[in-house]
């Protein structure tokens, strides 16, 4: 976005040339303010890096669930619920819901249905199906087994003709 959509009067941005150097902190990061580009001032110090690089965990004669361990352990994936019912909570408080939205059915999801998702969504990736062509005339992916137990129960299984 260009600088000059935003008036002077634009709320939002704060003004970060009135502060001193002393009076910013970190918090002020988070903050969005305008730039002069003309005046940017000096670059940010480099810090030197004196932790020990490389790898932190024993990857030898590993699964890949332990591989996808490493990556998703269990707090990001309790972080990923608890952003999802945050933003959820949000939507719904936020937003005038019609009586048939499945929006007013939402229950709070935890780390274990977080888990299932993302199984699914990498088994997708990595069992693609052949798309059939149906009576309704709509492409749709081949069935996977094993998946109708995973769902919750809302939708009715197409079957072949």
């Amino acid at each position: 976005m260009d600088s000059e959509e935003y008036s002077d009067s634009d709320s939002s941005y704060s003004d970060i040339s009135s502060k001193s150097g002393e009076d910013i902190s970190l918090d002020d990061a988070r903050d969005w303010c305008r730039l002069d580009k003309d005046n940017l001032g000096p670059p940010h110090p480099r810090f030197q890096f004196t932790g020990n690089p490389g790898i932190k965990v024993q990857i030898y004669n590993s699964t890949p669930l332990e591989y996808f361990g490493i990556f998703f352990d269990d707090e990001i994936v309790s972080y990923i619920a608890n952003e999802t019912n945050r933003f959820a909570n949000d939507f719904i408080e936020n937003n005038e819901l019609t009586p048939s939205s499945r929006s007013q059915n939402w229950k709070d999801t935890d780390s274990s249905e977080i888990r299932v998702f993302l199984a699914i969504l990498i088994l997708q990736g990595i069992n693609q199906k052949p798309l059939q062509k149906w009576p309704d005339g709509i492409a749709h992916h081949g069935a996977q087994p094993g998946m109708a137990a995973t769902g919750s129960g809302n939708s009715q299984p197409r079957r072949l003709p």
